[in-house]
């Protein structure tokens, strides 16, 4: 009897010390994210029974210090997510294990089916990838199809001198015209009309700001029209839908979270509209911003095998199907880091082919030293010019001279 309770206290022991255990923190504002991951946890833990999951969110508004506390005092997390800019900067300081060095077949395997504009902003002027995408989010355009065909618009406006004749014919009809939500009036909605024009912020090595460049001051005097000859509203976050609804602004520009909240918040104009990607610029291209968010692995974990085989786990099939059903159980609407599993997510196949048209042109955030200090600057001077006339170049050329210092520092 005595050795059979000693062969089973050592088998228990045995087991403990072979059980492993993975914390994440995953940035949102809500209970959802973790949520949305549970289930491809669920998932790898029935091929790996020894492991277990404590998975929790984090607000967006604390992740970034919480973070900094987890890397100085080593204890914390052994994966998190978090905005682009966090891979690099966290990294850069030590905090992030090193993919590229450290797993270079991994982050060889996400290069080819991640995002390739995200992949831009979080891959270091070096080439060094701290993390990986982990879920996208993107620009789109929405219209109502009805009061479009009313005002003698045929469909969506497909290049920017469709996009002003349609708000020139929709304004002469008694409507208000169009209007931008995500980063209204500031950077984040001036700087698809960048690229569209052919512009950037940076050079391709990041050595001196261009966002001076005759095609940013073609996409800044384009841009700032929205406001000042058409009289988009500039408050910070206007009620897109509500516009949408009323039909007082039948065309509007924010994110890809519209295809899954503008049905539920406004079932009465179901079947009354439609999503497309940004009408295209001078190069032909419709770039769209694009945003998301990246997980990596802390350098001091004591499982980073673990985590990263987790993080490739992410990637596969069952795991992003799994979460993308899950996303929609909850009511949210993600978006897996591979564009290729977008046609899984369940929306209308006109919708959803908006949606993969737009995350095929889309670019994020500089991944540019200083970009982060610089954002504000660049806010002023595009506000400078919509809100005080100021002339476009003058302005960027402001924005460039902050951009150049913090580039040096």
């Amino acid at each position: 009897m005595k050795l059979k309770t000693l062969t089973a206290v050592l088998a228990l022991s045995l087991s403990a010390a072979q059980a492993e255990k993975l914390t994440i923190w995953l940035v949102g504002d809500n209970a959802n994210m973790a949520t949305i991951v549970q289930p491809a946890a669920d998932l790898y833990k029935a091929k790996h029974k020894d492991v277990t999951f404590e998975i929790r969110t984090i607000p967006w508004s604390d992740a970034y210090t919480k973070y900094l506390a987890a890397i100085a005092s080593r204890t914390g997390p052994d994966i998190i997510t978090g905005g682009l800019s966090f891979g690099i900067s966290l990294g850069e300081q030590g905090g992030l294990i090193n993919l590229s060095q450290k797993y270079p077949a991994f982050a060889a395997q996400v290069r080819k089916v991640a995002q390739k504009g995200v992949m831009n902003s979080i891959t270091a002027t070096d080439g060094t990838l701290y993390a990986v995408p982990f879920d996208l989010t993107v620009q789109l355009m929405y219209y109502r199809t009805d009061v479009l065909q009313q005002a003698g618009i045929k469909g969506a406006p497909k290049t920017w001198a469709d996009y002003t004749k349609a708000v020139e014919k929709l304004r002469a009809s008694g409507k208000k015209g169009a209007m931008i939500q995500w980063g209204n009036a500031g950077w984040l909605s001036y700087f698809p009309y960048l690229y569209q024009a052919g512009g950037q912020l940076y050079d391709d090595k990041c050595t001196k700001a261009v966002i001076n460049s005759p095609e940013g001051v073609t996409a800044l005097r384009y841009f700032a029209d929205f406001y000042t000859k058409y009289k988009s509203p500039t408050d910070g976050w206007p009620d897109l839908e509500a516009g949408l609804a009323s039909g007082d602004y039948p065309i509007g520009i924010t994110g890809n979270w519209s295809l899954g909240s503008l049905p539920v918040a406004q079932p009465k104009i179901d079947g009354k509209w439609k999503a497309a990607k940004l009408p295209a610029g001078p190069t032909g291209k419709s770039t769209a911003f694009i945003g998301g968010s990246v997980m990596g692995v802390m350098s001091y974990t004591k499982v980073p095998d673990l985590a990263v085989d987790f993080m490739k786990f992410l990637y596969t099939g069952p795991a992003v199907k799994a979460m993308i059903n899950s996303a929609n159980k909850v009511g949210t609407l993600w978006i897996p880091a591979r564009t290729d599993m977008a046609s899984q997510l369940n929306l209308p196949a006109d919708r959803k082919s908006a949606l993969i048209a737009q995350l095929k042109d889309a670019e994020g955030p500089a991944n540019c030293k200083g970009w982060e200090e610089s954002g504000d600057a660049v806010q002023k001077a595009i506000q400078a010019v919509i809100f005080n006339g100021t002339d476009p170049k003058d302005a960027l050329d402001a924005a460039a001279a902050t951009m150049n210092r913090n580039l040096k520092k």
